[in-house]
Parts: structure tokens; C-alpha cells; sequence
């Protein structure tokens, strides 16, 4: 049916129904009224509408039946094309349809963004520190009413299931540099995994588990980070007590509504970075960028929190650094030789 078709599908057909009566009346005004090009047009026009004010031309018998079979049968088809034009302008089909064409080109053109399954209570949080920090992202939501939220106006949201690969290869997977899974169930969040994992085996995931055991479901699945909500806010309750002190810091830290404006960045050590076989007291790096050294991840060892000045970097290092801003993208610039914004936050 028409009315199931695509709004420009539709806007095309109406118009070129438009187009033929207005045509094959011109034409028969011009062949028996014997009317110049525009005034054919004119009186096809002007008779289809009803709006005519006299007849022009050579007005006879033949002309008269014309006009009538015109009327008839031009008129039906002109209302019916027009009700179909209002109806896509009132309906909001053509601005929808245009929406989702914008939208989709948005989607084409995002590289290295997140991609956010599940809009609740989880999901809305994540999505909402990502905007903070101004990272990418997409979220993806079945209950299309979440999805009309005035605090994310003019984001990216794909209504759908996001255990379907189809709609997470709309959202981009094989250009994500991370998909978060805060599906209301465990189980959901499994097969989210799964499904990425299998598309794209190399993207990170960070998945919500709300249940014991679910844990160890969700690494088979490929899971990089799991989540617990309710062991995270127990332990930050009993932390408020043991060290209240420890929680402020952080708080500080990754509360980017504080004044500090501190955030944590992982710098790699590679082969050509200027940082490889010194020691952390010969790079001077809190005099020289203003940015301290917390941790270095190395592989085999784990993290080491606050490194000795005799350390030494070695290569494949991962270096946790706190500082401002400005201190991160210095440090940045001289332990990769080249000018990068920090992105990351933790």
C-alpha cells in the first residue's frame, strides 16, 4: 500500500499524480480549445481547482465535454493526491524520515565512540558521565519512550534490541572503541556480550551483573569489566566509614562538577616513546608537565601503586597518571612525541 510506503516514496508518488492530471489537461485544452502552452496550463489549473473564471479559447462542444470528464475525473484524483500530501506534512512523516536520514549520517561518520545498551537507571548514568566528558556515544533502547529525555536532546538513540547484530552494527561496533552493557537482566547482558564479542572481537566491554555467579558467565563471554552495582555500593558504604578520607579524593577526582579538576589517564610506554629505559627520577616528569605518576601497569606484575624514583620504564608499560587537565596533555605530548587530548577517565 502506499500509505506503508517510505514518506519520500510517497511525496514522490503524490506529486507525480499531481503532475499527470494537471499534463493530460493542458494537453486537451491544447488540442481542442487550440491554447497556447501557458494558457493550457492555466485553464488545466484553474478547472482542476475549480477556481476558473471564464473559459478561454475555443470554447465548443468538444471543449465543454472535456471539461467535464476533466472535472470528474481529474478532481477525484487531485483530492486524493493532496489529502496524501497533507496528510505526510501533518503527520510529521517527512520531518521524521529527515531525522533519521540525519541521524544515520551521524552514525556513518562516529569513529572510536561508545556504545551504551540499555537506558535505565545504569545506563543513564553511564550515558550521562560520557556526555560530561564529551565522548561519543550511542545508546541503545527498546522502550522508545526513554528515549525522550530533555537531558540528552540531540544525541544519538536507536530504538531496538541490542542482542540483534543488526542494530549493533547500525550503532557502529566494528568502529566502537567500547560498548557498556546495562541491560536489566543478567542474562540479557550475557548474550549482549556474546553477540558483540562475536562481531568484534577486539572491542571492550563493560558489563552490569547484578547476581552472584553472573560474573563468571559474563568473562566466558568475553566481558573485559563487570560491574556489580550492589557490591560497589556496598563497599563505598562501609568505605565512608574505614576511609572516608580515600572516598573524598576520589569523589574529587572523577567528579567533574569539582572545582580541581583533576582525572586519571593511562599512557602506554611504546618502543619510540622518549620515556622507555629512563628512571621515574630522571624524566622529572611532575617538574616538567606537572602531572604525577600513580601506577605502572606492567605486564606479568600487575598494578604498582606509587612507583620509587629509581623505577625504570620499560616498554609496554602502562602508566597511570593524575593531574589536571593541562598537566595530562603535557605528559601526553612528551611521553608519545606528539600532541594527543587525554580521553579517558577513570
Amino acid at each position: 500500500m502506499v500509505r506503508d510506503s517510505p514518506p519520500l516514496a510517497r511525496l514522490r508518488h503524490t506529486l507525480a499524480l499531481l503532475l499527470i492530471v494537471v499534463l493530460a489537461g493542458a494537453l486537451g485544452y491544447h488540442l481542442l480549445a487550440h491554447l497556447g502552452t501557458l494558457d493550457s496550463f492555466y485553464m488545466a489549473i484553474t478547472t482542476l481547482f475549480t477556481v476558473g473564471f471564464r473559459e478561454m479559447g475555443d470554447v465548443n462542444a468538444y471543449t465543454q465535454f472535456f471539461t467535464i470528464f476533466y472535472l470528474i475525473t481529474g478532481l477525484g484524483t487531485a483530492t486524493y493526491a493532496l489529502s496524501n500530501l497533507t496528510a505526510l506534512i501533518v503527520e510529521g512523516d517527512i520531518q521524521g524520515y529527515l531525522r533519521e536520514r540525519r541521524m544515520e549520517k551521524r552514525l556513518a561518520d562516529l569513529q572510536d565512540h561508545i556504545i551504551v545498551c540499555g537506558f535505565g537507571k545504569m545506563g543513564f548514568q553511564a550515558a550521562w558521565e560520557l556526555k560530561q566528558a564529551d565522548i561519543p556515544f550511542v545508546i541503545i533502547e527498546q522502550d522508545e519512550t526513554k528515549t525522550h529525555n530533555p537531558r540528552f536532546e540531540g544525541e544519538i538513540f536507536l530504538v531496538g534490541n541490542a542482542m540483534d547484530e543488526l542494530i549493533l552494527s547500525r550503532a557502529g561496533l566494528t568502529r566502537a572503541r567500547g560498548l557498556i552493557s546495562a541491560l536489566a537482566s543478567d542474562a540479557d547482558n550475557v548474550l549482549v556480550t556474546l553477540t558483540a564479542k562475536q562481531m568484534a572481537p577486539d572491542v571492550e566491554i563493560v558489563a552490569r551483573a547484578a547476581k552472584l555467579g553472573t560474573e563468571n558467565k559474563l568473562k566466558a563471554a568475553g566481558a573485559d569489566h563487570i560491574v556489580s552495582p550492589y557490591e560497589i555500593g556496598g563497599r563505598r558504604m562501609a568505605n565512608l566509614f574505614m576511609a572516608p578520607d580515600m572516598i573524598n579524593f576520589v569523589d574529587v577526582v572523577v567528579d567533574s562538577k569539582e572545582q580541581l579538576e583533576l582525572a586519571l589517564e593511562h599512557v602506554l610506554v611504546s618502543p619510540s616513546s622518549p620515556l622507555a629505559g629512563l628512571t621515574l627520577r630522571d624524566t622529572r616528569i611532575r617538574d616538567t608537565t606537572g602531572a604525577l605518576v600513580v601506577g605502572i601497569n606492567r605486564a606479568g606484575e600487575g598494578l604498582r601503586f606509587n612507583p620509587k624514583g629509581s623505577e625504570t620504564f620499560q616498554v609496554g608499560d602502562v602508566l597511570l597518571v593524575l593531574g589536571p587537565h593541562t598537566a595530562l596533555e603535557a605528559f601526553v605530548t612528551l611521553a608519545r612525541g606528539v600532541t594527543v587530548h587525554p580521553r579517558r577517565r577513570t
